[in-house]
């Protein structure tokens, strides 16, 4: 039961992460931009990123295919916490857009607590080994298991804040 609610979890996240980005990909390119990254290589991969997420989102469904989810969600964790590695190193203001334009806020340690949960869900779920077979569920608990992920989500965005409260605007630094 809990590792259906967490692949549930992730899926919901990385899927509503892609298609956010899907529709806000301008907004999500200038987030390579302000990472100083060079113009060509942003136009490759800022889509390859949005289409990592979705990619993993739908590996999540099928037993056989999880696995490479989970690799593929480990990566995208790794060039995340790059990301912010980079930002900070380089003391950069740097807009997060890791879910589009859905949420606006910049990269700090409310990037760094979001990555830390993500990666703490997805090894646990690859340390256990266990697979979950969406088809052979009811539709009832699917929904269940939905909906459950997305008041999760919600909760997931807004948790930093309950942390930290928004560094952003107390400290020019968002690394203070």
């Amino acid at each position: 039961m809990l590792a259906s609610f967490l692949q549930s979890l992730l899926l919901v996240t990385f899927l509503v992460s892609g298609v956010a980005k899907l529709f806000g990909l301008e907004d999500f390119m200038k987030t390579f931009e302000q990472l100083e990254i060079q113009t060509p290589l942003v136009r490759l991969l800022a889509p390859m990123v949005m289409l990592l997420e979705i990619i993993a989102a739908i590996l999540l469904i099928m037993p056989q295919t999880q696995m490479y989810a989970y690799v593929i969600v480990i990566f995208l964790l790794a060039c995340f916490s790059w990301s912010v590695y980079r930002a900070y190193r380089r003391q950069l203001k740097v807009a997060c857009n890791c879910f589009g334009n859905l949420q606006q806020e910049t990269f700090g340690w409310n990037t760094v607590l979001r990555i830390a949960l993500l990666l703490t869900v997805a090894v646990y779920l690859i340390a256990t080994g266990t697979t979950v077979d969406w088809l052979t569920y009811p539709i009832e608990e699917i929904l269940y298991a939905l909906v459950g992920s997305v008041s999760v989500l919600i909760i997931y965005m807004m948790l930093p804040y309950a942390i930290f409260g928004r560094v952003e605007d107390r400290y020019r630094s968002e690394w203070t």
